[in-house]
């Protein structure tokens, strides 16, 4: 990152899709599900027209080349060339700095670009995208996990909050008195996206739907109150939560740091098995 590169002035031939190209954008997201999980949700509820869940962009056409701009940036498909182009693209579309994710050589090619214009945080490039097949080797998902209520937000909030300085680092109610950060814990309890298991009036285990399409659910959020660590709670939780989606018909993925091998050791205990490299950028 430099101070001295401007902002952009064009989309470097990236633009957005078009409504009579709908059917090719649901071939990219069907053809790779895991990863664009968060890109079908808003699909499926405004198609390709841009609103408040996104926009997507091409270059050259969605068969060969996607990428959605929602709450983050997620490359889709592309060769080097085109992603690179997008990266000149999303500095020039977005309101501002958002974090990128998705597969490692995507992430790499789009943020070659992207970084000229914003500064990364950190950048996780040994991560897995994991997918449960329900094949568990854990006894069975404690029955005591179960969708938070809304009435339940004073509850929820420490540990929501505790997760997020764990995993980002950062202070959650710093930004905006906190109040963006609230709101978010609240829109997920209202979609009965957070997961909790309660135990003598405290939460001792949380895990959260962040996207869920059709055929996949996407977990973020783990987390477990430290002094029960190591006790089979995380495990026991998240295959409870995985069994739940399971039955929906929907196939349960989340994101986690490789060289954090005692999480991914105790995900594979819970059915889950490696099946994408991945990589997020952190701004």
């Amino acid at each position: 990152m430099t101070d001295t590169v401007p902002a952009p002035t064009g989309t470097d031939g990236c633009r957005a899709v078009r409504p009579g190209e709908a059917r090719a954008v649901a071939e990219v997201l069907a053809g790779d599900p895991l990863v664009a999980c968060p890109s079908a949700e808003a699909f499926a509820r405004t198609g390709v027209r841009p609103g408040p869940e996104g926009r997507f962009l091409t270059h050259g056409g969605p068969g060969r080349s996607l990428l959605f701009v929602g709450n983050s940036v997620l490359p889709l498909r592309g060769g080097r060339d085109d992603l690179r182009a997008f990266g000149h693209a999303v500095a020039d579309v977005a309101a501002g700095p958002l974090s990128v994710h998705g597969r490692r050589e995507y992430v790499a090619a789009v943020w070659d670009t992207l970084g000229d214009y914003w500064d990364a945080r950190e950048i996780r490039d040994r991560q897995v995208l994991m997918v449960d097949r329900g094949r568990a080797s854990v006894g069975p998902a404690h029955p005591g996990v179960r969708p938070a209520a809304l009435g339940e937000f004073d509850l929820v909030l420490p540990a929501a909050a505790a997760m997020y300085r764990e995993e980002l680092g950062a202070d959650p109610f710093e930004v905006g008195g906190g109040v963006p950060f609230r709101r978010r814990v609240a829109r997920a309890l209202a979609r009965g996206r957070t997961w909790v298991w309660v135990d003598r009036g405290e939460v001792v285990f949380k895990a959260d739907v962040s996207a869920e399409s059709t055929r996949v659910a996407q977990l973020q959020g783990i987390w477990v109150r430290p002094e029960r660590r190591g006790t089979g709670v995380g495990t026991a939780g998240t295959a409870a939560v995985c069994a739940a989606l399971r039955r929906r018909g929907l196939t349960p993925s989340l994101v986690v740091n490789e060289t954090n091998v005692a999480a991914v050791r105790a995900y594979r205990r819970a059915g889950f098995t490696v099946a994408v490299a991945y990589t997020t950028v952190l701004v």
